[in-house]
């Protein structure tokens, strides 16, 4: 059985090139539609063959080419590209791609070219069939008990098909725990699909979700699929499941309720096969109980709860953590080995993180940058000593009890509102939510101490 990822960010490309490659029973087929997930794969996965698009959002077909040379120097790269030029072609060939692909080719061409590097594979001594860290569990850094406890829930149901309902705050790793699941299920050779419910209007989301037919709508100038019938036998990722308008929720309870979608503009309806797992921050009970939620809908996506507990509740996470970031940054830059100062360690582990590993990650970033040698000192990282505690410093002990009674209720105001207007990503009606508030307040406080809450 030969191991083939495939990365392109066109639903329509990575479903044809499915479609062709499934006749052959001796290829396991890894789709990945999330170029920079895919550089992230092939670091700790060898494949037999990976099949890239040339230019994507988030990585590049050479960076993953490169990526996967740099861990595994025999690697079997081969670019695919709508933009074929003699440059490009010779630039992937120097840079080590087994050969290139100009867009559109043929079935044969596709399989010609497989064959020939499958060839390579098969007379290699090194080929046994077997793959290395298929454990499901790659990119997953934890220590804490509370984190190992989720992630045995999710290990358990993942064989399963119920759908799972992931809950927690932004940051805090729910897409990784739904790829995890992914990979463990009987469905890993089938696509995981993840899309975000609030990042398009409706009637946009809606086309990509369930497809449309040619004239739809203003510039619908052919039929075209939708990423719920590319994702046919695999699994489907809602992140920001809370963001998703009341006529989708509709929709999305009859396709789990039928197993069926129906085009925009169409009429036929399209039988699917898709594991449903969802994400959110929000408090979808809630939600409910406010008739913002449709509650049928949510006890469809809550069969199995997995509750993900943010970072500053697990502290024995943030430093490997933090070094796991830190030697991703050493080997994409060419840097032998970097160290956090103790200082450094200590201003880690006293940070509230608001926003979690992903917050994390960035801060780690800026002070490898930041940094002027192999050790990462205290200076280097951007963010304030002991957040999300307000201590009493000298200073105020030299003030008149009001003053310094005021001088704590503002840092405890501004850190509070920072933390949960971070944690609801800037909206207000979420945030007064989230503090027992109303919008007038936000607002209140955000203009009395002029706080910039926007992304």
């Amino acid at each position: 059985m030969y191991r083939i990822l495939i990365v392109d960010d066109e639903p329509d490309m990575l479903y044809s090139m499915q479609k062709i490659l499934s006749r052959r029973k001796d290829l396991n087929l890894v789709l990945e539609p999330d170029a920079h997930e895919a550089k992230n794969t092939v670091k700790d996965k060898k494949f037999d063959l990976i099949i890239t698009d040339l230019k994507m959002p988030g990585a590049s077909g050479f960076d993953i080419l490169e990526t996967a040379k740099s861990k595994y120097p025999d690697a079997l790269v081969i670019i695919i590209s709508g933009y074929g030029t003699i440059e490009a072609s010779v630039d992937a060939m120097r840079a080590g791609a087994f050969d290139f692909i100009e867009k559109p080719f043929t079935s044969k061409k596709l399989l010609r070219c497989i064959d020939r590097a499958l060839k390579n594979v098969a007379d290699s001594p090194e080929h046994d069939g077997k793959h290395e860290n298929d454990d499901g569990l790659e990119g997953i850094i934890f220590k804490s008990k509370l984190f190992a406890e989720a992630l045995n829930i999710a290990k358990k149901v993942a064989p399963g098909n119920m759908n799972v309902l992931i809950t927690g705050e932004s940051g805090t790793g729910k897409e990784l725990i739904a790829r995890a699941i992914h990979r463990l299920s009987k469905r890993n050779l089938n696509p995981f699909v993840p899309v975000n419910c609030g990042a398009l209007p409706e009637h946009l989301f809606a086309s990509e979700l369930f497809g449309h037919e040619r004239g739809a709508f203003t510039g619908a100038v052919k039929t075209k699929p939708g990423l719920l019938e590319f994702a046919n036998h695999g699994t489907f990722f809602f992140d920001e499941i809370g963001d998703m308008s009341p006529t989708l929720q509709v929709k999305m309870l009859r396709m789990l309720e039928d197993h069926k979608i129906r085009h925009v503009g169409g009429q036929q309806e399209i039988e699917i096969d898709v594991r449903v797992i969802a994400a959110t921050n929000r408090n979808l009970e809630k939600m409910v109980q406010e008739d913002q939620f449709r509650e049928d809908l949510y006890y469809r996506l809550n069969t199995i709860l997995i509750d993900i507990p943010p970072l500053r509740n697990r502290k024995e996470d943030i430093l490997p953590l933090a070094n796991h970031f830190l030697k991703q940054l050493c080997e994409k830059n060419g840097r032998d080995r970097s160290y956090f100062s103790q200082d450094a360690q200590q201003l880690l582990m006293e940070y509230s993180w608001p926003g979690n590993a992903r917050e994390l990650q960035n801060i780690i970033s800026r002070g490898f940058y930041l940094s002027s040698g192999d050790v990462i000192d205290a200076k280097d990282l951007p963010m304030p000593r002991a957040s999300g505690s307000v201590t009493i410093t000298g200073d105020m002990l030299q003030l008149e009890y009001k003053q310094a009674k005021e001088s704590v209720l503002e840092r405890f105001e501004i850190e509070y509102l920072t933390f949960h207007l971070r944690n609801n990503k800037g909206n207000i009606s979420r945030t007064a939510e989230a503090c027992g508030l109303d919008r007038r307040s936000i607002h209140r406080l955000v203009n009395k101490y002029n706080i910039i809450y926007r992304k």
